[in-house]
């Protein structure tokens, strides 16, 4: 019997697969900012490092840092989709895996990184059960995960349009565990009930500014409003479509740009 989370993790599957090959733009470099500064305080003494994965790595923008921050350590990264992991860097070692079963022995890396991954997870506590299996001990581990969201005027000229072109509602939420993984206090409880101590958890700033054509584009591919104009029947779509960018183009530059804060978080597999 398919379950819940089984159902879940094949819709996200199913979606990152399909967005691959145009994910690898301004948005997926926004995010690989994130990677980079985690990777950073995650691996202040690279040399010592060993092994060292990305899990949910898409299209591999943060695997070279890794490999400079690292460069004695074999570099790996896992992804759910295969087509994510075609877009990365062909000279890294690449796994095509789920976060809740990675296929690694126990105690074997030095370093696991997961920015923007957790959120997706259906059952959050067997991920951080199974990054810490595969964690040595004292291992690093650390994760960057939406917290809250300034008001964004392009997203509601957006959504309204949507709205109002009569667009179903999402059919597969895919951020089943963001009440835990936006929740300091929840969060920290959650890894110290895997197994992790010397968790640290900082607020950082995140800030992303496309153009009215770049915003347009990106939420035709990626998130739940593209899952929702999806469903609608082709000639209301693109009806759809032409209403919107009418509408977006009366904003000014400054309404799409996207801020809010994001958590940093890292911990120790004790």
């Amino acid at each position: 019997m398919t379950t819940g989370g089984e159902k879940t993790t094949a819709a996200i599957r199913a979606n990152y697969s399909r967005v691959a090959t145009t994910y690898a733009g301004q948005w997926a470099e926004t995010l690989a900012r994130h990677g980079r500064a985690l990777a950073e305080r995650l691996l202040p003494d690279g040399r010592a490092v060993r092994w060292v994965g990305e899990v949910g790595c898409g299209p591999g923008l943060v695997l070279a840092d890794l490999e400079r921050l690292a460069p004695d350590a074999q570099v790996v990264g896992v992804d759910l989709t295969e087509e994510m992991l075609r877009q990365a860097p062909a000279r890294f070692d690449r796994v095509a895996a789920d976060a809740q079963a990675l296929p690694f022995r126990s105690g074997v890396l030095d370093a696991v990184l997961m920015p923007f991954v957790l959120f997706h997870v259906p059952d959050l506590p067997r991920a951080l059960s199974e990054v810490h299996r595969t964690l040595v001990t004292g291992g690093s581990f650390g994760a960057v995960t939406w917290f809250e969201h300034d008001p964004h005027r392009a997203y509601e000229v957006w959504v309204g349009v949507i709205d109002e072109y009569g667009a179903p509602p999402d059919p597969a939420p895919q951020m089943p565990s963001h009440d835990v993984t936006s929740n300091p206090g929840r969060f920290e409880t959650a890894l110290q009930t895997a197994g992790f101590g010397n968790v640290d958890i900082t607020v950082e700033r995140f800030h992303h500014q496309p153009t009215a054509a770049q915003f347009l584009a990106h939420s035709q591919v990626i998130g739940a409003m593209a899952r929702r104009i999806e469903q609608l029947p082709p000639d209301r779509r693109t009806a759809c479509l032409a209403a919107a960018e009418r509408e977006l183009s009366r904003l000014e530059p400054d309404d799409f740009t996207e801020g809010g804060t994001v958590l940093y978080v890292t911990a120790k597999a004790t």
